[in-house]
């Protein structure tokens, strides 16, 4: 899993680095600011971890950027405490798919992951074979498990 972890903070982003990097599964790309987010335009990441300031009108425009690119992403974002609940009003109109506090509580954020991973597991699992697999027309057997 490809994820794009926009953070300037350097604690918050070693922390989420070090911690993605526990599961194999995960590849992390650091970038700061928005200059970092338009790596989206060069290359696709499954997931964006997303570090906004304590200011909301800010943050909403970093929100706003990022979505420019991409509105499909699973977007994940990292905000200040205080700042959590005015996040929270946001989630809907731009399909924020977490939000986690800063400075990160540890089990909050495998808690997050550990949904992510299963999310992923799921998709995965429901995903529709490529066209590659069809053989003379059809799916092989098994194909569609």
């Amino acid at each position: 899993m490809e994820v794009l972890l926009v953070e300037k903070d350097h604690l918050v982003r070693d922390q989420v680095k070090v911690g993605m990097q526990q599961f194999p599964e995960f590849k992390v790309t650091c970038v700061e600011g928005y200059g970092g987010m338009n790596t989206l335009r060069q290359r696709p990441f499954d997931a964006v971890f997303l570090g906004v300031p304590d200011d909301f009108a800010e943050a909403r425009r970093m929100i706003e950027h990022l979505r420019s690119i991409d509105r499909g992403i699973d977007l994940v974002v990292m905000a200040p405490e205080k700042a959590v609940k005015d996040m929270a009003g946001e989630k809907p109109r731009f399909d924020i798919w977490s939000i986690l506090s800063t400075p990160i509580a540890v089990t909050d954020f495998f808690r997050l992951v550990a949904r992510l991973r299963e999310r992923r597991q799921q998709d995965a699992a429901g995903a529709v074979p490529d066209a590659s697999r069809v053989q003379n027309g059809r799916f092989p057997r098994g194909a569609l498990m």
